[in-house]
């Protein structure tokens, strides 16, 4: 066993980086942090080749002085933070003191403010120098991993990484709307939020999405003891098949929470069809004392001590913000078009009354292509024996009562001597997989879905791209790590982003690859937990429950149990 020794300190450094700077987005993420926690009022942004060759943030801030610049590339180095207890009132961007320090060893950086300025080349640290800058901040980073080719690899296209740090500088402007931004790429200025206020802002960035189509903007708010809200959203009929549109910030910065898109989420289920998203963004004031960021690098994760109070709120923020409008129909598109060629489907998706849902449902769960080798085991059978098997052999439905639906989500059925509990989402999400899977039809799109992918999932699809040409999923690789989507089954329509998502993970063979690709769509287009049925519609899919040869959905999953007559007697001391 190798001694242990004190790793050299550009080696410590840039394994540190690793935690802070990922590609050119994680660097503009903590450079534009810097430059509102300067006090900026305009801060503008250059591109070159997404970012890797070079990428600029110019400021009209405070700045530095020579001391802060000698000092600013120093590993832990911040003018945030004095003592621990800071950590407790956070009001700036930046704290760790982990962001220039961890660029510089990677990349050529170059920091210019107020006439004096300092380079340091892959950690390597120049004295200072005369400076062009006279009032703010220039910092400009050059040739990011161009020293570590095993980190240099694993960026994507230069067009994917411009999109990214796009991504990151409208998340930003969003959270300081009295702050001006400009974004140049190549030269050209892509991008100018001029100040707004925060609705106006909000504004600003709905339109830059192709999909937003003019609608009512919905302006809602709530305040707490230790917690205000603010939330801009888009109108009932205008919406997104994916989440994507959904940001929440708190104290300013932008942060991944699972619970809290799903808060959001499930108060808005009611007023739109399923499978679609509104546009929201919701910014949460809360106590800093509350409020912890200091859980990664990246600070997009944060710690609420009063989690369950905020997730209350905007639950009964929104509710009362649609209650209040005058809700227009929301017309319930169809949940497999059939082309003009295509035969009627012997299964018609039965209506669900409009009724808001419970706050919980199972399919807005994130998509885990894992569960699919459970389908695949449980559900797998041999269609030619099944065939054969359903020639000679007539289902035979046994007698049974339907007794109603139990809290929206279970299906009661007395059967012989027993009592039959059926998880409505489940059974429904089997039946539209089966019917999926006898559709046949392809559907060519006007316009190729390009999509980018690891550069493991390319080498694989180099190799395997056919397979998905057996179920109508015509993929060409245009360039290296660029791919598009010509055609997918027209049961498929609408959810492109969906199948994209599944092929970026899939490594399986064709069945769980078809098994895969189905199941998304039925899950997302199944009745609901917390649907409210009719009658009708209840016993109609009790019906078809029967008829299934085993109870099991396509993520294979029993959806069904049952307590005996015997069993429910001895519960309550009677005697059979």
């Amino acid at each position: 066993m190798a001694s242990i020794r004190i790793l050299d300190p550009i080696v410590a450094s840039r394994i540190a980086a690793g935690e802070v700077v990922e590609r050119p987005a994680s660097v503009l993420r903590e450079l534009l942090d810097n430059s509102i926690d300067a006090g900026a009022t305009k801060i503008s942004v250059y591109l070159e080749q997404g970012g890797i060759k070079n990428l600029t943030v110019t400021d009209n801030g405070s700045g530095m002085s020579e001391e802060d610049l000698l000092l600013s590339c120093e590993s832990h180095a911040t003018s945030k933070v004095k003592t621990l207890d800071d950590l407790f009132s956070l009001k700036t961007l930046g704290f760790r003191g982990e962001a220039l320090s961890s660029i510089s060893s990677c990349s050529k950086l170059t920091i210019d403010s107020n006439s004096k300025r300092i380079v340091v080349d892959n950690g390597e640290k120049s004295s200072i120098l005369p400076g062009s800058t006279d009032k703010g901040t220039s910092v400009s980073m050059e040739d990011l991993f161009e020293n570590i080719p095993a980190r240099k690899i694993h960026l994507k296209r230069p067009q994917s990484e411009a999109a990214e740090c796009k991504k990151v500088f409208i998340e930003k402007a969003l959270g300081f709307p009295e702050i001006e931004f400009l974004l140049f790429s190549e030269g050209t200025l892509v991008l100018h939020l001029p100040k707004a206020d925060r609705q106006n802002r909000c504004v600003q960035i709905m339109k830059q999405d192709r999909a937003f189509m003019p609608a009512k903007i919905l302006e809602m708010s709530f305040e707490g003891d230790n917690e205000k809200l603010y939330a801009i959203s888009s109108d009932p009929s205008c919406y997104r098949r994916d989440r994507g549109q959904i940001k929440v910030f708190v104290n300013n910065r932008i942060i991944d929470s699972y619970q809290l898109v799903l808060a959001i989420t499930n108060a808005y289920s009611a007023a739109l069809p399923g499978g679609a998203f509104p546009y929201f963004y919701l910014f949460i004031e809360d106590n800093p004392a509350l409020v912890d960021f200091n859980i990664h690098p990246a600070k997009r994760e944060c710690k609420l001590r009063n989690q369950s109070q905020i997730y209350g709120a905007i639950t009964n923020m929104i509710r009362n913000a649609l209650i209040q409008k005058p809700q227009q129909e929301v017309r319930q598109e169809p949940l497999f078009p059939q082309g003009p060629s295509s035969e009627p489907s012997t299964w018609s998706s039965p209506s669900v009354s409009e009724k808001p849902s419970r706050p919980y449902s199972p399919s807005s769960k994130p998509f885990d292509p894992s569960w699919f080798e459970n389908a695949k085991t449980i559900l797998a059978k041999d269609d030619k024996k099944r065939a054969a098997s359903e020639v000679s052999t007539t289902k035979v439905v046994p007698g049974y009562r339907y007794i109603g639906q139990l809290f929206n989500t279970f299906l009661l059925v007395e059967l012989d001597d027993k009592v039959l509990f059926i998880d409505q989402h489940a059974l429904h999400e089997r039946l539209l997989y089966d019917e999926i899977k006898s559709l046949k039809d392809v559907q060519r799109l006007i316009v190729p879905y390009e999509f980018e992918v690891e550069r493991s999932v390319d080498d694989f699809l180099q190799e395997n791209s056919m397979i998905y040409a057996d179920f109508g999923i015509e993929l060409t690789r245009k360039e290296p790590l660029l791919w598009e989507m010509a055609s997918m089954p027209a049961a498929c329509r609408k959810n492109e982003e969906k199948i994209v998502s599944f092929i970026r993970e899939q490594t399986g063979d064709i069945e769980s690859a078809q098994k895969g690709l189905f199941a998304i769509i039925a899950c997302h287009a199944a009745i609901k937990a917390g649907d409210e049925l009719d009658s009708y519609t209840a016993k109609s899919l009790v019906e078809k429950c029967f008829e299934l040869d085993r109870m099991v959905c396509p993520h294979g999953r029993e959806f069904s149990f049952s307590i005996t007559k015997e069993e429910l007697f001895k519960r309550v001391g009677r005697i059979v």
